[in-house]
């Protein structure tokens, strides 16, 4: 018999000479012993190929900073939410020391976000020319000072209408940073579509207005190093309870973006790793259901305490409960590690640059080993 290359697995199986050997039933069980023991999972091969740039979102928790400690080796960036900015550009925070001395350490990124949810205040800083000057001197000092990777906008509930101010002052801003060698990268309110949705038009016009408008996302993603897309909240405080981010929901956002002409190696994959629970309270308003985003061990607790058995949602790939308290449901959607893994399959399957992991602290600890086992992480250079 003549010889043959095999190659499986990337594993050349050339120089075994395997097929020159005599051809008896004892021979080829042991080819077939060989081949399983070298390449026993060829998905495991395949998914090893996929190198995924993790960024991780961090608070100022003791848990957030213990799960960065821990699990170090497999964030590429760290994105610290730390910083705020006002209405006229000052830009106010502080990095943990220890943050920066570990990232050093290991190798990672430090870029972290500064934040603003004020429309009023996001719309008096995107008019002044003077404001937007000053927020970029502070950028780029405090990049320089402290060694930062470069910075990301974490800039919510903007007003439509500021849409053009809003992509001119990102334009400006990655312009100063990149002439520096800093990095630019923004956070991305999700959208499906650029138009208001159809369904449920009057929620839908308020999202559209406040929320998702103001996102010029193929100009921002052109004149950003990438674009870490916010594929969670899909249901929030003002809707009925539902999944966090359900597999159709996102497919359709990452549909729409690869659509609209972003490069995959610009879209950072948005996963939450937070769950959501529903309950009703007498707050700010009056009574009324509201949310709140909680850590996968509080899920566990909330479980334990209701005596509450979750379910397997599987169109949503997700797991939820409900029980009844004082005659009144409360919902819980989870987060584990099993909601994880088709969520990081989405960014493998679309080769997409990696993922924004919203937030360090919360998670499902087994996350960890799906992230090993289905990628390498990258170490930005």
């Amino acid at each position: 018999m003549s010889l043959h290359k095999v190659v499986l697995c990337n594993t050349d199986f050339t120089s075994f000479n395997f097929f020159s050997m005599k051809t008896n039933t004892t021979h080829y069980f042991l080819v077939f012993l060989l081949l399983i023991l070298f390449c026993a999972d060829t998905n495991d091969c395949n998914a090893q190929s996929y190198k995924s740039e993790n960024l991780f979102y961090m608070v100022g928790s003791l848990e957030s900073y213990q799960s960065f400690v821990q699990h170090a080796d497999e964030i590429s960036i760290i994105c610290p939410d730390v910083y705020q900015i006002d209405s006229v550009g000052v830009i106010t925070g502080e990095v943990d020391r220890r943050i920066l001395e570990l990232a050093q350490k290991k190798g990672i990124k430090v870029m972290p976000l500064f934040a603003s949810f004020d429309q009023k205040g996001i719309h008096s800083l995107l008019t002044s020319e003077a404001a937007r000057k000053e927020a970029i001197r502070l950028m780029l000092f405090y990049a320089s000072e402290f060694h930062f990777y470069g910075w990301q906008f974490d800039m919510e509930n903007i007003f439509f209408a500021d849409k053009d101010a809003y992509t001119s002052f990102f334009k400006q801003t990655a312009d100063s940073l990149h002439k520096y060698g800093f990095a630019i990268s923004s956070a991305v309110v999700k959208s499906e579509h650029p138009v208001p949705e159809s369904a449920n038009p009057a929620y839908q016009r308020f999202l559209y207005e406040n929320w998702r408008g103001a996102f010029d996302i193929p100009a921002i993603a052109a004149a950003s190093d990438f674009i870490s897309i916010m594929t969670y909240d899909q249901h929030t405080a003002y809707t009925p309870p539902g999944p966090v981010a359900g597999i159709p929901w996102m497919k359709r956002i990452v549909a729409y973006l690869l659509d609209s002409g972003i490069p995959a190696d610009k879209i950072s994959w948005g996963i939450p790793d937070y769950s959501d629970y529903w309950f009703p309270t007498d707050g700010n308003g009056g009574p009324r259901s509201t949310r709140d985003e909680i850590s996968y061990a509080a899920a566990k607790d909330l479980l334990d305490r209701y005596q509450a058995s979750p379910e397997w949602m599987e169109d949503q790939q997700v797991s939820y409960t409900h029980w009844e308290t004082g005659g009144i449901f409360n919902w819980l959607f989870i987060e584990d590690a099993r909601s994880f893994l088709p969520k990081f399959k989405l960014a493998v399957n679309n080769h997409l640059r990696g993922i924004s992991v919203w937030v360090l602290g919360s998670e499902d600890p087994a996350i960890w080993n799906i992230i090993k086992k289905e990628s390498v992480t990258v170490r930005v250079k």
